[in-house]
């Protein structure tokens, strides 16, 4: 697909950043509705992490990307030559997190936690149209498609630089994403109402978003044959180990929250051993998939882990959620 969206005089403006732009705004716009309509936070607080975020979220992401391509600068200026593209959506992630940090400690009444859930809640769907855009610049695919009965989109998609049909390995990203969209609205109408039973802490919201979609990277960046590489390391993916990082230690926090609520109940020690064996069944099945080749099986184990880690989460998560009028803080 031709990427060349206008030509205007020596300016090229792109479909792929025309998508990211667009991916952008409506996960901001998408924040603040969140923000009102839930009665999250304070706009002014949102505005300011948001606003903090995005320069932050910026260095982040080009920082991520270069430390797993190294070999693709010669030089130091090409390193800030941002024209050219290469960033890391996890960079952006660390972006809001240490905004929210650095907003909490110049300002102890910052409530960071509601503030990141309605930025979670926007990114879920920024994330739909940014993935998207891997249609136009070539990026996010998988293995080639040889059977020419399987050579339609969404499942696949013509690479003009390959000339061959490959996996649009984006394209389930963001049906994953807009899964992980509709979550998160269900979560916030029935976690963050006040007067509707049960209810959870701030912050909830993102940490249930961070874990959801770390374990949709442990599934679709094993896909990717332009995944992020640790150090130029050949087999080690970056956004694996990030997805995996945030959904075990979120899944042992939720365990421990339920201890303290709960008691020692069997799925308190359980929940993490679900999480630690789907890392070690996945990271299996990479070793795998270089020795023997047999993607098939090793995506579909993969996806088995990484959908029962994710159910696993919410699961005990439940398990911490208090029956009464007020949300913990």
């Amino acid at each position: 697909m031709d990427n060349l969206a206008l030509l205007l005089g020596g300016i090229y403006i792109y479909w792929h950043g025309v998508f990211m732009a667009i991916a952008i705004a409506l996960a901001v716009i998408a924040s603040f509705v969140f923000c009102t309509v839930f009665k999250k936070g304070g706009k002014n607080d949102l505005m300011n992490c948001i606003l903090l975020s995005m320069p932050i979220g910026f260095v982040f992401s080009r920082l991520v990307y270069m430390l797993c391509n190294l070999e693709e600068y010669e030089s130091i200026g090409d390193h800030f030559n941002f024209l050219r593209g290469g960033y890391s959506l996890y960079g952006v992630i660390f972006g809001v997190l240490i905004s929210a940090l650095i907003l909490k400690k110049i300002n102890p009444s910052f409530n960071a936690g509601s503030t990141c859930d309605c930025i979670a809640a926007g990114s879920a769907l920024g994330i739909i149209i940014g993935r998207m855009s891997s249609y136009f610049s070539g990026d996010n695919f998988g293995l080639v498609v040889k059977n020419p009965k399987h050579h339609f989109f969404p499942l696949a998609v013509y690479h003009s630089q390959k000339d061959e049909w490959v996996l649009a390995v984006f394209s389930y990203e963001a049906a994953f994403a807009a899964v992980i969209f509709v979550a998160v609205c269900i979560f916030f109408a029935k976690y963050s109402n006040e007067k509707k039973g049960m209810s959870g802490r701030h912050g909830d919201i993102a940490l249930l978003f961070l874990l959801m979609h770390g374990c949709s990277q442990g599934v679709f960046d094993s896909m990717h044959v332009d995944a992020l590489y640790f150090m130029n390391n050949s087999f080690v993916r970056m956004q694996q180990i990030f997805g995996a990082v945030f959904f075990t230690v979120i899944t042992v926090l939720f365990a421990i929250r339920s201890k303290k609520k709960n008691g020692l109940k069997w799925y308190v020690i359980v929940s993490p051993l679900i999480a630690l064996a789907a890392v070690g069944i996945t990271l299996a099945m990479e070793l795998n998939r270089i020795s023997y080749h047999n993607f098939i099986r090793n995506y579909s184990v993969i996806f088995i882990c990484m959908l029962g880690e994710a159910i696993n989460g919410i699961m005990i998560y439940r398990t911490t959620l208090n029956n009464g009028n007020k949300a913990v803080s």
